[in-house]
């Protein structure tokens, strides 16, 4: 039985007391301050031995906590103990903007500040459950220590033609990948990875997939310039749920929201669309589509982990920022975007970083630039492909940065220091993609020679992850 130690501060009372009940009820041992209700305790001489019996600890992240003694006693000896830390993020907070908590960002954070919505609770209690449940296998996480150590795990047999993208599930047991072949194939990836289901649907070359993060939704597009929307809850197979034909040319990517209320796609129309798809599981519509306009092609479209900003990477060479404004999407269409200015040629991607304030780019100008988000500078740039750069995916952990090339090359960079600490030289043709799983423990890689492959630790799978 895992046995989970709550920290929390009298202000986040219900949520702690929500938590403690919903966790045992679920077989968790969960330890819970009640004196801390009653009493608002703000010192516990007995701390560390306490903590040293519990398996990890859910801290409740709010402005209050971090000001609370108590709480800051507990975070302090749990990082002395090295116990697993799980972060429930309760409200926005500038974190990086105090050096005493900003190792805080090297843990595991999920968003709970809609916690008391139902149907959210319901969902983020089953992630928390998720994060709680996994093995701890820190040895196996690629990192930058073990980055040169990768070696191919496993070989995905499928598509026919260039594969271009593949994406993970939320949870890590999916994955879906497409290609020129016209297929959107969907695998099993709990154990050994197994072909589930292949849909021929769309009549053309399919450029993107991309899972809903709340829903049993997969999403897909391609140059017949239609957007799928598949549906989960019947698996193995794949069901059509409704479709999108707003875009009058080829679909290049695409993107939910954090909240997955919002679907966003970028086209070689000019355009990116923003959908409002809140209700699409009952209605089969958008409710609101709104199109942002670039000078020319727009080939990649990523939104920030708090769902605040659009970003938007476009054949005129320029990459576009659009602060969303959930009480007024319409009026987004009017919105002046801000401009991050730099790549000498088309801007293949973005990637928003998971932690930081950072916003990775990849260009054919064979570079991959950083740029910072609070004053909308570069940072960075890195050097070392030799053809144009396709994609970026950020770790987990927002520690290693991958790209991919049509130097048929995968490169990782240590974010930190800016340097390249790997190459993977795999594949027979350009590599198109690159992600990790979301445990960090592999990254699977997609290539016009049709492979997709899996890589790792050579240890990973002898220890059963």
């Amino acid at each position: 039985m895992r046995r989970i130690y709550i920290s929390y501060c009298e202000a986040d009372n219900e949520l702690a007391l929500f938590l403690a009940t919903q966790l045992r009820a679920r077989g968790f041992d969960v330890w819970i301050d009640y004196e801390r209700i009653m009493h608002n305790q703000r010192s516990n001489p007995r701390l560390t031995d306490e903590l040293r019996s519990y398996d990890s600890v859910v801290f409740l992240h709010s402005c209050a906590a971090l000001h609370h003694p108590l709480v800051q006693q507990e975070l302090a000896i749990a990082r002395e103990l090295n116990l697993p830390v799980f972060v429930l993020l309760l409200e926005q907070l500038d974190i990086r903007a105090s050096g005493e908590f900003a190792y805080l960002l090297r843990y595991d954070s999920i968003d709970f500040s809609l916690w008391q919505n139902r149907r959210q609770a319901n969902m983020l209690l089953q992630e928390l459950i998720r994060h709680l449940n996994q093995k701890q296998i820190p040895d196996y996480v690629i990192s930058s220590s073990n980055a040169d150590q990768l070696s191919q795990l496993a070989v995905l047999h499928g598509h026919t033609s260039w594969v271009r993208t593949v994406a993970f599930s939320l949870n890590g047991e999916l994955l879906a990948s497409c290609g020129n072949d016209k297929t959107v194939c969907l695998w099993d990836m709990r154990t050994t990875p197994t072909l589930l289901d292949v849909q021929t649907a769309h009549q053309a070359s399919v450029w993107d997939v991309a899972f809903s993060p709340t829903e049993a939704l997969l999403a897909s597009c391609g140059n017949d310039s239609v957007i799928r929307i598949w549906d989960l809850e019947n698996l193995p197979q794949l069901y059509e749920l409704t479709r999108f034909m707003d875009h009058h040319d080829p679909v290049y990517a695409l993107a939910f929201s954090p909240d997955g209320q919002l679907l966003a796609s970028a086209s070689y129309d000019n355009t990116v669309h923003v959908r409002d798809i809140t209700r699409v599981r009952h209605t089969g519509i958008a409710d609101v589509i709104v199109p942002l306009l670039h000078s020319s092609h727009v080939y990649h479209v990523a939104f920030s982990p708090d769902g605040q900003l659009l970003a938007s990477a476009s054949r005129d060479s320029t990459i576009r920022l659009w602060q969303i404004d959930r009480g007024n999407l319409r009026g987004l269409a009017r919105a002046k975007p801000e401009f991050l200015l730099g790549h000498m040629s088309w801007v293949n991607s973005v990637a928003f970083a998971p932690h930081e304030p950072i916003l990775a780019s990849t260009s054919h100008d064979s570079t991959v630039r950083l740029w910072n988000l609070i004053d909308k500078q570069e940072i960075g740039r890195l050097v070392g492909h030799t053809a144009s750069v396709n994609t970026a995916t950020f770790s987990p952990d927002g520690r290693i940065l991958a790209t991919t090339s049509k130097d048929n090359t995968v490169r990782l960079w240590d974010v930190a220091t800016q340097q390249s600490i790997a190459v993977i030289e795999g594949h027979d043709r350009w590599v198109n993609c690159a992600v990790f799983s979301p445990n960090g423990c592999y990254l699977i890689t997609a290539s016009g020679d049709h492979m997709i492959k899996v890589w790792g630790v050579p240890d990973a799978v002898a220890n059963g992850i």
